[in-house]
C-alpha cells in the first residue's frame, strides 16, 4: 500500500513540477539541413523533379507531379523560381519520396519544413528500414504560401527516405487566382534531439512571428489538467492548464486516441508535436499518455477566470491567454450568422472579439451538426446578422484564435442569460479535490486547493478516531501546516475549505 501511494504522490507531483513558470525551458538547436529541395531542377519527359520517386515505386503517378512557377516570394529558402504541384482527389494518400540515401540515427527527430497553398491534405515522413511515420495531415485551402512545419522520429537507425503525401485535392479559386491541387515549396530537412520535458509555459513563449518557440519540435513529456473535451460529434482533444496560474500556460491538444478517456479535472502528462495552426499553439501526435488521476481519486476541475473581450482584442493581451478556461459577462451579441455559428460579441468593455455557439456543441452537448451550412449548436435571442441579441450573456470557453483572440463554448451549458451563476469549484460538484503533499509526511503537509479559499481549517484525526492535532483559520490557495509534532502512524487528515470538505489518509514518518 505503501509503494502505491508514493506512486500517485510521485505522479501528481510531477505535473505539479511541469508546470513550474520559473524554469523556462529552450527549444532544441536544429543543426544542419540533410536534405532540401527547392524544386528547381526537372527533367524527363514529362518534367519531374529529379530527386523525388513516382509509381510504381510509390503511389503517386508522375501524371499527378506537374512543374508550376513561383512567383510570389517565399520567406525562406529562395526567392522566387519553380514549385512542385501535387494532385489526388482521392481520399486515401498517394505520396512520392526521395531516395532512401539519406542517413539517420535511432531516436533523433527531424522537422520537416516547406511551403504550400491551394486546396487539400498534405503531410510528409520519414521511411526507414522500411517503417513510415508521419504526422497527422495539413489541411490546406488558399491562394498565399502557407508555412508547415512537422516532426517525425527515426524508430532505427539507417538510410531513410523522405516523402510527401496528399489526399483530397481540389480546386481553390479567388480574387482572380485558381490552383488545382497543392503547390509545395522548399522542401527542408533538418535534425534534432527533442527536449525532454518542458511546461506549458515554455511551450507557449512566443517567437518574433508571435508563435510558439517550439513550433516544429516534438517534447518528450509536458502536461496539465484538463479543461475541456473537444468534439466533432466524437472526442478528438482536449484544452489543458496548470493549476494556480492565469496567463501563458494552457494549451489545446489534439488527441483522438484517449481523449474520449479522460475527464475534467484529470490530471494528465504525455509527449507530442508542437504545432501551430494559424497562430494557435497546439499539440498533436500524441504519445507516452497518463492519465495521473487514474485510479487516484484526485481530479482539479478549474474554475474559469473572468476576462474582457477587450483583455481578447488585441494580440498583445489575448496571446497570454491562449487556450485558458474563461468566461465573460453580460455579453450581447450584436450579429450572428447561423452558416457558421458565430457571433460578434461585446461586454461592458466595449470591445469586439467572437464568440463560436457552434463548434464542439455536437450531441450530447448541442445539435450542431458539420459544415459551415450545418445545423448550429446554439442560436442568441434576437440576434441575426443585422440585429443585436435581446438578451445578455454570461459565456464560459477557452480562448481561441480565430480571426482574433475569442472565446470557445464547448457546450450548450456554457450559455447562459443573465448573470453567471456558477460559484467555482461548486460548478462541477460538491467536493474541494485537495492535493495533499507530501505522502508520507515528516513535520510539514502542503495543502493545494483548486481555488482562493477565504477560510481553511484542517484537522488530523487518528486511527482511534481521536482528534489529535488542528490548524485553524488558514487561507489562500495553498496552504501549509508546519510543525506537525506527532508520533510516526496513519492519521486521516480533513480539509475544510469554505464550507466544502475533503478527507485524505496520510502516513506520518
Amino acid at each position: 500500500m505503501k509503494s502505491k501511494l508514493l506512486k500517485l504522490t510521485v505522479a501528481a507531483l510531477m505535473v505539479c513540477t511541469i508546470k513550474t513558470q520559473a524554469q523556462t525551458t529552450l527549444p532544441a538547436t536544429l543543426g544542419a539541413s540533410i536534405f532540401e529541395d527547392g524544386f528547381n531542377t526537372w527533367a524527363g519527359t514529362p518534367l519531374q523533379p529529379t530527386v523525388w520517386m513516382f509509381a510504381p515505386v510509390t503511389t503517386m503517378p508522375s501524371g499527378s507531379v506537374v512543374q508550376s512557377t513561383t512567383t510570389a516570394t517565399l520567406p525562406t529558402e529562395e526567392a522566387t523560381g519553380f514549385s512542385c504541384n501535387l494532385v489526388n482527389t482521392a481520399t486515401t494518400y498517394s505520396y512520392m519520396a526521395t531516395d532512401t540515401i539519406h542517413p539517420v540515427t535511432a531516436g533523433m527527430a527531424y522537422q520537416i519544413s516547406y511551403y504550400v497553398r491551394g486546396k487539400g491534405t498534405i503531410s510528409s515522413g520519414i521511411s526507414v528500414g522500411g517503417v513510415s511515420t508521419a504526422p497527422g495531415g495539413e489541411p490546406v485551402s488558399g491562394k498565399t504560401w502557407h508555412h508547415v512545419l512537422q516532426s517525425v522520429t527515426a524508430t532505427t537507425s539507417g538510410h531513410a527516405a523522405f516523402f510527401l503525401k496528399v489526399k483530397g485535392t481540389g480546386v481553390y479559386s479567388s480574387g482572380g487566382v485558381t490552383i488545382t491541387g497543392i503547390d509545395v515549396d522548399s522542401f527542408n530537412v533538418r535534425p534534432y534531439t527533442p527536449v525532454a520535458s518542458a511546461n506549458l509555459y515554455s511551450l507557449q513563449q512566443p517567437d518574433a512571428n508571435g508563435v510558439s518557440v517550439f513550433w516544429g519540435q516534438s517534447v518528450g513529456l509536458t502536461g496539465g489538467i484538463v479543461t475541456r473535451i473537444t468534439s466533432n460529434g466524437t472526442a478528438n482533444g482536449y484544452f489543458i492548464q496548470n493549476r494556480n496560474t492565469t496567463t501563458w500556460s494552457a494549451m489545446q491538444v489534439y488527441d483522438y486516441t484517449t481523449a474520449a478517456l479522460v475527464h475534467i479535472g484529470d490530471s494528465v502528462t504525455f509527449g507530442g508535436f508542437v504545432d501551430n495552426y494559424f497562430g494557435q499553439t497546439q499539440m498533436s501526435g500524441i504519445v507516452n499518455f497518463n492519465n495521473v488521476s487514474t485510479g487516484s481519486g484526485i481530479q482539479y476541475p478549474q474554475a474559469p477566470q473572468l476576462l474582457t473581450t477587450q483583455m481578447l482584442s488585441t494580440a498583445a493581451t489575448g496571446r497570454q491567454y491562449q487556450s485558458y478556461l474563461i468566461y465573460l459577462t453580460g455579453v450581447t451579441v450584436n450579429s450572428y450568422s447561423a452558416n457558421y455559428g458565430q457571433g460578434t460579441i461585446t461586454d461592458a468593455s466595449g470591445a469586439s472579439c467572437i464568440g463560436d455557439f457552434k463548434d464542439g456543441f455536437y450531441p450530447p452537448c448541442g445539435t450542431a451538426t458539420s459544415g459551415s451550412s450545418g445545423n448550429p449548436g446554439y442560436v442568441p435571442v434576437g440576434a441575426t446578422t443585422t440585429t443585436p441579441s435581446t438578451a445578455t450573456y454570461c459565456l464560459v470557453g477557452n480562448v481561441y484564435l480565430n480571426f482574433g483572440y475569442n472565446i470557445l463554448p464547448t457546450c450548450s451549458t456554457d450559455v447562459s442569460t443573465g448573470a453567471c451563476t456558477f460559484a467555482g469549484i461548486e460548478k462541477y460538484n460538491n467536493a474541494l479535490h485537495a492535493n495533499v503533499y507530501p505522502n508520507p509526511a515528516n513535520n510539514q503537509l502542503t495543502v493545494e486547493l483548486p481555488h482562493e479559499a477565504a477560510k481553511v481549517n484542517v484537522s488530523f484525526t487518528d486511527v482511534l478516531g481521536k482528534e489529535v492535532y488542528t490548524v485553524n483559520n488558514l487561507s489562500g490557495s495553498i496552504v501549509s501546516i508546519n510543525d506537525i509534532n506527532l508520533p510516526a502512524g496513519v492519521y486521516m487528515v480533513r480539509i475544510m475549505a469554505d464550507g466544502v470538505s475533503q478527507l485524505t489518509k496520510i502516513i506520518k514518518q
